[in-house]
């Protein structure tokens, strides 16, 4: 026996076997697929039963993750890092190899047929492991809904040949027994993050190697960063001069500046081992040394982190 849904909105039909063995999810995905614009095509739907949802939270101090396994497709995550806003990317098993368009909407789950399904936002579908992904004004809608019991779904056609509609969704299920951890993370994130401290550069006065109040200031957030991110591998210390007096007492100036600074970060608690230490004297100016502006950026230490 056949029992068949059609669509208003998209001006067609679908049949489905009363004998299939669709859970109620499934069938409320079909039945809210069919008011789509591109409806009218097989459907594949992905979605955690009831049973199956996961949800875990990661927790540092420079990265946050809410994160939600959807069985078959891959990972639904809200993250959030040290100085950084709030986003939503999709992991997927198997990346797309085509860019396409995804309609992102608010689904009511099968438990709340009356309420009407509302678009959110719209985004491009990009090749590779992390094709979806959405800004924090979206992401934070997307956690509202959740929390008011609705379930955020992506929709868009299929990977393949663009025969079949897809639809994936995130559920509410669980979800405000760890959305607290993940609010209280983000509240806890250091106000800067690894793009902040990755390169920086303390300056010196001519044929000093002592460090200024500001340097030690800057090379207190490098060690503080690099005390709560283990991916940070290496620090790479480089003392440098301008061209004023002899390049030999130049070179040896650059490698008083480099070590003066890897002290201070073993003094802050950054592993010795991390470190790597070289002067370059006079050579490589970051500006001309022919103008009093160039010749005091050119004394300096340049610190690189390195993951």
């Amino acid at each position: 026996m056949i029992k068949g849904f059609c669509s208003v909105a998209a001006n067609t039909c679908m049949e489905l076997p009363l004998s299939t063995n669709l859970s109620l999810a499934q069938r409320s995905a079909v039945l809210f697929m069919m008011t789509l614009p591109f409806a009218g095509h097989a459907l594949q739907h992905y979605e955690a039963g009831i049973e199956e949802v996961k949800w875990t939270v990661s927790a540092s101090a420079v990265q946050c993750e809410l994160k939600q396994q959807i069985p078959r497709f891959g990972e639904a995550v809200f993250m959030q890092s040290a100085g950084g806003e709030l986003s939503f990317v999709v992991k997927v098993d198997q990346p797309p190899v085509n860019d396409s368009v995804a309609l992102l909407y608010s689904s009511p789950p099968y438990w709340k047929p009356d309420i009407v399904p509302r678009e959110l936002s719209r985004s491009p579908l990009m090749k590779g492991k992390t094709p979806v992904y959405f800004s924090r004004k979206v992401a934070l809608r997307m956690l509202y809904e959740l929390d008011q019991g609705m379930q955020p779904s992506l929709h868009f056609r299929d990977w393949a040949d663009e025969t079949e509609d897809v639809s994936v969704a995130v559920s509410t299920v669980h979800f405000r027994d760890f959305w607290p951890e993940f609010v209280s993370c983000q509240t806890q994130l250091l106000p800067f993050g690894f793009d902040d401290v990755k390169s920086s550069s303390m300056l010196f006065d001519s044929g000093s190697a002592r460090l200024k109040s500001s340097s030690k200031r800057l090379l207190d957030r490098i060690a503080l960063y690099v005390s709560k991110d283990p991916s940070v591998k290496r620090l790479k210390i480089t003392g440098f001069t301008d061209s004023i007096g002899f390049r030999y007492l130049n070179q040896l100036l650059s490698n008083r500046r480099a070590r003066l600074v890897s002290k201070y970060l073993i003094s802050k608690g950054v592993p010795k081992e991390k470190l790597s230490i070289q002067g370059q004297g006079e050579r490589r100016p970051k500006l001309s040394n022919a103008s009093v502006k160039g010749r005091r950026y050119n004394r300096r230490v340049q610190v690189q982190l390195y993951r």
